[in-house]
């Protein structure tokens, strides 16, 4: 089963006709009252839906995945590796745990912590002992945990509490409409505005809690084509953080 994903986002116009309060966030920051309820709403959403049974991962599997995100910031493995010129110089790998392979525990801790020197070689490796849909899955379900997380850091919260796994079967049902367009795993062959909006089309469901994040943190949905914008951050802002937060993390798109 799988449940809606939160309200509709608000265009410019609807947000022009409604009075909205400004409020003070965790650190003294007057910010807009109605993006905040956004913002909540969609990671409330995401964090209950994320530990539920997907498109090839079970809820245990998925809950799994989310702990070993976090086990990645302080792994030796991990830290030897962010430390040396290239990750391939450091001998070693992750074993499975009672819900993961190996190869699901590597590819999310390597995801979560090393993700700027990530390589084809590597990727056609992983998918080999998983299959493309599960290894598309395990990285849109450590980018979806890592926001979470990482944006909780930000605003001064405390973790949250990994939320019990909900019971069921992955849908395991692979899309018609992919192929190959030239990426690293099958990705819709329809026409696209961005290839970044498909990047998880292989696996629907997980890809449609990514876009919820997508869409109320940054890209604010159908509002992506207006070049001027009635939010807490004019288009040009956003785009600025966007640009820089991707060269922070050495974003491969």
């Amino acid at each position: 089963m799988f449940r809606a994903t939160g309200a509709p986002l608000w265009t410019s116009a609807q947000r022009a006709s409604h009075s909205i309060a400004p409020v003070e966030g965790d650190r003294g920051v007057v910010i807009d009252s109605l993006a905040i309820t956004e913002i909540v709403d969609a990671q409330r959403t995401v964090g209950e839906e994320i530990v539920g049974p997907g498109d090839w991962l079970t809820g245990r599997e998925r809950v799994a995945a989310w702990r070993e995100v976090r086990s990645s910031r302080t792994d030796r493995l991990d830290q030897e590796r962010r430390q040396a010129l290239t990750p391939n110089a450091v001998s070693g790998r992750h074993e499975a745990t009672a819900e993961l392979s190996a190869a699901a525990t590597e590819v999310v801790h390597r995801v979560a912590s090393d993700p700027g020197r990530l390589t084809r070689t590597w990727a056609d490796e992983q998918i080999a002992e998983l299959d493309e849909e599960t290894y598309t899955e395990l990285v849109g379900v450590t980018a979806i945990v890592s926001v979470l997380d990482r944006f909780d850091g930000a605003m001064g919260r405390a973790e949250r509490r990994l939320p019990e796994p909900i019971r069921g079967e992955p849908a395991r049902v692979r899309p018609d409409d992919v192929g190959d367009v030239g990426a690293w795993v099958s990705q819709s062959t329809g026409p696209t505005k961005a290839n970044v909006s498909r990047t998880l089309s292989l696996v629907p469901q997980t890809n449609l809690l990514w876009r919820r994040l997508v869409d109320t943190h940054y890209s604010r949905g159908a509002e992506f084509m207006n070049l001027q914008w009635d939010f807490p951050l004019s288009r040009p802002q956003a785009e600025l953080v966007a640009a820089r937060s991707t060269a922070l993390n050495e974003c491969f798109y």
